[in-house]
């Protein structure tokens, strides 16, 4: 029979290091998703294209950082090509649209009144002394000019009721997307 002492001291140790491996931060995920880029075209989103990019994102991110500066740019697409094909993806430029289709995607689905966003650092402009009053001008017609663009961009309503149902796992996804650098 073990003593008590070495059997609460065992229990302590496993908590304290579950505990520990628990509250550690996830490891930042790779640069792959580019930031704020709009899709060419809209993807038509269902529960299994969004399933399918959550599942081949770490395999195609392990592939295009594995491939960075590697070869020719040719035998570098055929390889993600291929990558993108194992889920699904007619290719890596399919996956790549689907993956900016659904940060665009939860973006609207998270903000919903870009405007309102957009006309509150409009109102705040003026008052910034540290540019001048063509800097001013330049930062207003380009939040109106990326505006424009954004409204253009707006994903339908079936697109934002299927990206809603994964709000919670695409987070890190739209985290990394929306960034600043």
């Amino acid at each position: 029979m073990k003593p008590p002492g070495i059997i609460v001291t065992s229990v302590l140790l496993t908590i304290g290091y579950a505990g520990f491996f628990a509250t550690r931060p996830a490891p930042p995920l790779a640069p792959v998703i580019e930031r704020y880029i709009l899709p060419e075209g809209a993807v038509a989103l269902n529960e299994e294209i969004v399933t399918r990019f959550l599942y081949g994102y770490a395999p195609v991110a392990a592939t295009l950082r594995e491939l960075d500066g590697e070869g020719e740019a040719s035998g570098r697409i055929a390889v993600l090509d291929l990558k993108a094909q194992e889920f699904g993806f007619a290719n890596y430029a399919d996956w790549r649209s689907t993956s900016n289709t659904i940060m665009v995607t939860y973006h609207w689905a998270t903000h919903p009144q870009p405007q309102q966003e957009v006309e509150k650092v409009i109102e705040s402009i003026p008052t910034m002394i540290n540019l001048s009053e063509k800097q001013k001008s330049d930062a207003i017609n380009g939040l109106r000019s990326g505006l424009a663009q954004v409204q253009n961009a707006r994903p339908s309503l079936n697109n934002i009721m299927v990206v809603e149902r994964h709000l919670r796992s695409l987070k890190p996804f739209y985290n990394q997307w929306a960034q600043p650098r």
